[in-house]
């Protein structure tokens, strides 16, 4: 073995070219692979950090509908009580609520994720403190009792100093005094990944508002459980119908809801409902793309290997000659293979690395990912090359190295002892008449050229399919516009107006205004809306945005009908509303909206004895949510008559907004210490935020057709240029009998068009078929888009006899009487 390992690196050493570019074709494909498979490693293999995490399962409140990449996850506490009291499949069971709440009391106030969850929620997990503990049962009996919290490990470092004499002491989230218990592990941030701060759910009512724990149709937070040792996730789901029955005997749901009718809830593992189906459907989507990727790698590598075992034909009939068998040089064959794939694994461990960081610049942005029944703990920066994935690394390498080199191998050892040493000096010729009878290397480039162009065309469609997402129309003018929050529950209408105020004398300021959420933000309330005289079609859903008089102006949304808002616009005076193009389509097609009266349900709160409101003015239609989806209804109500929380500033400039962002941190500071200024972003990246995940997968696909298109270019130029060089003698011969160059020309190109125009046709064919995968990551194209089909394939052919065209050129330069003494 250890001579078979000596003899083949002195045998790469004397192919320092063709050995180089083996080892760099399987580095990339290797590295490559690695990069991608440490992503979903991350994402979907990695073993939850809890106790025993195949116990642990998701609890959704009807079954799985990822239709719009969202499952209906949140529950009711009533209902949520009876589930836990009746259900008899779990060891444990608990709730949870991520709210964002300001950290107040202090000289520098600071926005808290804090988590709402039942006292049951850290044994489930098995999660211990590391200072104090976790909560006690009683501590979630009683709403308002017991006001205790946990601190993150983070936030215990940051603002406490590390001090273990934080127990006992006094916070306040949201001006609400609590008691701290206990300091929770490194690295755990709760469900969602960011948590800083829990409390108990028992806390909602001071945190949220007094009915939110009594109301069974308020659903607001999301359940986990633990299977019992000795039972089943079958058996559990089967236990389902029969609470749900129960709860719908105490409770029955309307029969219209946000969530749509009532139906038995559904578990699932906890480790597969953490992820996006969206997000899981486009890694796998890329690990198919890096996959073809290294096939194509392979075939290129197994392409010069066959080039160079048809040169050495005569090596291996001398050596057969001499009595050494056809194991033996298999044997010696892989051996070689062998090598040439480990120092391709040590050199795609490199690439993976480099392609790690390269994903983390890349990566989607956190906040393009919009529905909260999925928690983002996913972090890139946590990515790294564990065990998992460098044995992937190395395992890949050899098993691409057995695939690539046994074809080379077995058909070597083949050889025909006499007519090759009948041949003598003329061992070229045999290796071209080997080499013309051998398909194999044709095929090998065949399906390099297909599965390239299998990659490039869904690439295209990506990033035409991110072009066109790009140019939607916003329906406002992102330009010089500046968001921020100013979050503050308790806040009153006053400090807002006062706000206002303040920053539109600020220099630079061109208007301002405020509103309960800002376009692109995906998180507009929704509601359900009564439009009055209609018994016909009951409630119908639409957004609802409570917003100032000048944020019309401020976003430069167009007024289509009627009227904005004005400053009589307040509380006292009847009550108007404005609503989108959308819904006066929807709710009033061939009527004026204009004089409508409808009735939107708006938070406890804010309720009033006039609930309806009048239509005055109809607007363009504004995207709040994913640029992909349909535009929804949605309806404005003044902020002047208090509808919903109003937490978002809105500024447009005539200065680069990032200039004016001090000051407008001092006018808060001014009016109220306790109110910190967050999630501070130009429009134009926000906008560049939704598009993050698209422009993920068009670029890495990009990049990996790109690779595919190099690679297979390297095959067909490998085959040409071998072909003419075993011609030589023949191509030397036909120029000294009067040849034309352009006829030369004419021959060798003939031989790569041949196998380009084939692979291309076998390639349009697949990616016909094979592209349909991509449907539900395009927007406004299709996957058999025929331009992108046609440009694709030009590109390719054209790259493709290019790298025929540089050997041909080089057949047309050969010297008839060098050519005759070749070998």
């Amino acid at each position: 073995m250890f001579q078979d390992l000596r003899f083949g690196w002195r045998m790469l050493r004397r192919s320092p070219v063709m050995s180089l570019v083996a080892v760099l074709s399987l580095a990339a494909g290797v590295g490559a692979n690695t990069a991608i498979f440490s992503v979903v490693n991350a994402l979907l293999l990695r073993p939850l950090p809890y106790h025993a995490p195949e116990q642990l399962v998701k609890v959704f409140n009807a079954q799985l509908d990822p239709a719009k990449g969202m499952l209906p996850s949140i529950w009711a506490y009533p209902r949520f009580e009876i589930l836990r009291d009746q259900s008899q499949s779990f060891a444990a069971i608990a709730g949870f609520k991520q709210n964002p709440c300001n950290l107040t009391g202090t000289d520098a106030p600071e926005r808290l994720q804090v988590e709402m969850v039942s006292a049951s929620y850290f044994p489930l997990l098995g999660i211990d403190a590391v200072v104090g503990h976790t909560f006690m049962a009683d501590e979630d009996r009683a709403p308002g009792a017991n006001m205790s919290a946990l601190l993150s490990y983070g936030l215990w470092q940051r603002r406490f100093g590390g001090d273990a004499q934080v127990i006992g002491k006094t916070i306040e989230l949201d001006k609400q005094a609590l008691t701290v218990v206990g300091v929770l592990p490194p690295g755990f941030r709760g469900q969602d990944g960011t948590a800083d701060a829990w409390v108990t759910m028992m806390a909602a009512p001071l945190l949220r508002y007094k009915s939110i724990l009594t109301n069974a149709n308020n659903y607001w937070f999301q359940v986990i459980a633990r299977l019992k040792d000795s039972v089943s996730l079958e058996q559990a789901q089967a236990e389902m119908l029969r609470v749900s029955e129960q709860i719908e005997q105490k409770y029955p749901a309307p029969k219209q809801t946000l969530l749509g009718n009532a139906k038995v809830p559904a578990l699932a593992p906890l480790q597969a409902a953490k992820v996006d189906p969206a997000i899981r459907k486009s890694f796998l989507i890329l690990l198919a793309a890096v996959g073809l990727v290294l096939l194509i790698a392979c075939a290129n590598t197994a392409n010069l290997l066959l080039a160079r075992a048809v040169a050495r034909q005569r090596e291996f009939a001398v050596r057969a000659a001499l009595g050494a068998g056809r194991l033996r040089l298999i044997r010696q064959l892989v051996t070689e293979s062998m090598l040439v794939a480990l120092l391709g694994g040590v050199l795609g461990a490199l690439v993976a690395r480099w392609g790690l960081s390269l994903l983390k610049t890349l990566r989607p942005s956190d906040d393009a990912q919009f529905w909260t029944s999925y928690a983002r703990t996913f972090d890139f920066f946590t990515i790294n090359l564990d065990w998992r994935v460098l044995s992937f690394n190395f395992a890949l390498a050899l098993l691409t190295g057995v695939l690539f080199g046994l074809a080379p191998a077995l058909h070597s050892s083949r050889t025909n002892i006499n007519e090759v040493l009948k041949d003598g000096a003329g061992g070229s010729s045999v290796g071209f008449r080997s080499l013309r009878k051998l398909s194999a290397r044709g095929l090998l480039v065949v399906g390099e050229i297909a599965l390239s162009l299998v990659l490039l065309i869904g690439a295209g469609l990506m990033i035409k399919s991110l072009a066109r997402l790009q140019s939607v129309n916003l329906g406002f003018v992102p330009e010089n516009l500046l968001t921020m929050a100013v979050p503050s529950r308790n806040a009153k209408l006053e400090l807002y107006e006062q706000l206002l105020a303040r920053v539109q004398t600020l220099p630079g300021i061109e208007a301002a205004s405020v509103g309960n959420t800002a376009p692109l933000l995906g998180y507009a309330s929704k509601t359900m809306m009564d439009i009055e005289g209609r018994t016909d079609n009951g409630q119908v859903g639409i957004g609802l945005h409570s917003v100032s008089p000048d944020y019309f102006k401020t976003l430069g949304i167009n007024l289509l009908q009627g009227r904005a808002f004005t400053e009589q616009d307040r509380a006292g005076a009847p009550r108007v509303a404005l609503i989108n193009q959308a819904a006066a389509e929807e709710f009033f097609p061939g009527e004026e909206p204009l004089g409508k009266r409808v009735r939107p349900y708006i938070d406890p709160v804010y309720d009033s004895a006039d609930k309806f409101v009048e239509i005055v003015g109809v607007v363009a239609n504004v995207r709040y949510g994913r640029l992909e989806e349909a535009i929804e209804p949605d309806i404005y109500l003044s902020a002047l008559q208090p509808t919903d929380a109003t937490q978002t500033l809105i500024v447009r400039t005539s200065v680069d907004p990032a200039a004016i962002t001090a000051a407008v941190r001092d006018e808060v500071m001014a009016l109220d210490r306790n109110v910190p200024l967050t999630a501070i972003q130009t429009m134009k990246e926000r906008a560049a935020e939704v598009t993050s995940r698209t422009r993920f997968i068009a670029v890495l696909l990009g990049l990996f057709a790109g690779l595919a298109m190099l690679l297979a270019s390297i095959g067909i130029y490998g085959v040409v240029a071998y072909s003419v060089s075993a011609r030589t003698r023949e191509l030397g011969i036909r120029i000294a009998l009067g040849a034309q160059a352009s006829a030369v020309l004419r021959l060798v190109l003939r031989e790569g068009a041949t196998l380009v125009v084939t692979g291309l046709a076998l390639g349009l064919a697949a990616a016909w078929a094979a592209l349909r995968v991509l449907r539900s990551q395009l927007y406004d194209i299709s996957t058999s888009d025929p331009l992108t089909f046609g440009l694709v394939a030009l590109l390719l052919a054209g790259v493709a006899l290019l790298a025929c065209y540089v050997p041909a050129r080089k057949a047309m330069q050969i010297e008839p009487l060098a050519a005759l003494r070749h070998e």
